[in-house]
């Protein structure tokens, strides 16, 4: 079958390029190879719009409260930008989880959208993050893509054709509701999507929802109520999970104080940093600092450093540029 040899190239690539817990870039723009061996712990993270084949083992993404489980030969759409906490739940040595990722392209979906005057209607958008059952299309296109991997010579010529097919597929899938009403400029979809780009490019500054809700044409009430819908929490709630995983990165990465990090993504009050960081992620930040200086001494005495990036993988966070699948 198609893709038993899709995973199987998949797994081959990850083997041949010493594949970790972060996203492994193929050299095809936008798609990478994500492969664990072993479960995870909940970890924070920024999804860009990027769809997602999961071809072996499952993942969990919290979309607000509520758990979505990415599971084998599913085909993934996250239309905007999405702070989550996600995490391997299913995973083995012989049966690792192992997905491919391709970053969306919003250009070359309008481009695609105003070529396809009968875009099928669907069902309607709930959310940020939407899945089925990848069907033969798309296995077959990303089959392809990923085989462009051996052929550096065609790569250049053929990866943006099949790039762009795929961004076709993902517009006719009947989960592909979200991306159709993006490309509506006028729609609620492109406003809010455009206010959660704000929200992530000014997270440091304090959120004044009735700007954002005058910017979109809309009431501070609509605003919010179409925030929600959307993302599936609130204008707020969405710029503090995007300043605590920023913080997190800076306490782990880098070692900075708990105060310095909390002043660093705008909270005014240490305390009430404290106070959300363990509410979210389970543990005060003064336990992951904590960590991040037992490893540091465990990898000094072991004759290592702690690399960049390289972060205890139960605790592991992912910058807020980042991709995942």
């Amino acid at each position: 079958m198609l893709a038993d040899e899709l995973t199987s190239a998949a797994l081959a690539f990850a083997d041949a390029h010493g594949a970790g817990d972060a996203p492994l870039a193929t050299g095809i723009a936008g798609l990478t190879v994500l492969r664990q061996r072993r479960p995870s712990e909940l970890r924070a993270l920024v999804y860009e719009p990027v769809f997602c084949l999961v071809l072996q083992g499952a993942k969990q993404v919290l979309v607000g409260d509520r758990p979505v489980v990415f599971d084998r030969m599913q085909s993934v759409i996250i239309s905007f930008e999405l702070p989550t906490l996600a995490r391997v739940v299913r995973a083995s040595p012989n049966e690792p989880y192992v997905a491919l990722a391709l970053r969306l392209d919003m250009a070359v979906l309008r481009e695609t959208a105003a070529r396809m005057p009968d875009i099928p209607a669907g069902k309607s958008a709930t959310g940020p993050v939407a899945l089925a059952a990848a069907d033969a299309a798309i296995i077959d296109a990303m089959h392809r893509l990923l085989g462009l991997v051996d052929r550096p010579e065609a790569a250049p010529i053929l990866s943006p054709l099949i790039i762009r097919e795929i961004h076709y597929w993902l517009l006719s899938a009947g989960h592909g509701a979200m991306l159709r009403a993006l490309m509506r400029a006028d729609g609620h979809a492109a406003r809010i999507a455009a206010a959660t780009a704000r929200i992530r490019r000014d997270f440091r500054t304090p959120l004044r929802v009735g700007d954002l809700a005058r910017d979109a044409g809309m009431s501070t009430s609509a605003f919010h109520d179409h925030f929600k819908a959307m993302t599936a929490t609130t204008p707020l709630q969405f710029q503090k999970q995007l300043r605590l995983i920023e913080a997190r990165r800076l306490i782990v990465e880098t070692g900075a104080t708990v105060s310095s990090a909390a002043f660093a993504v705008g909270y005014e009050s240490p305390t009430q940093f404290s106070r959300e960081y363990a509410r979210r992620f389970g543990a005060p930040p003064r336990a992951d600092l904590k960590r991040r200086d037992q490893n540091g001494r465990a990898s000094r005495a072991g004759g290592g450093s702690l690399e960049s990036g390289k972060i205890d993988p139960a605790h592991g966070h992912q910058r807020l540029h980042g991709t995942a699948g």
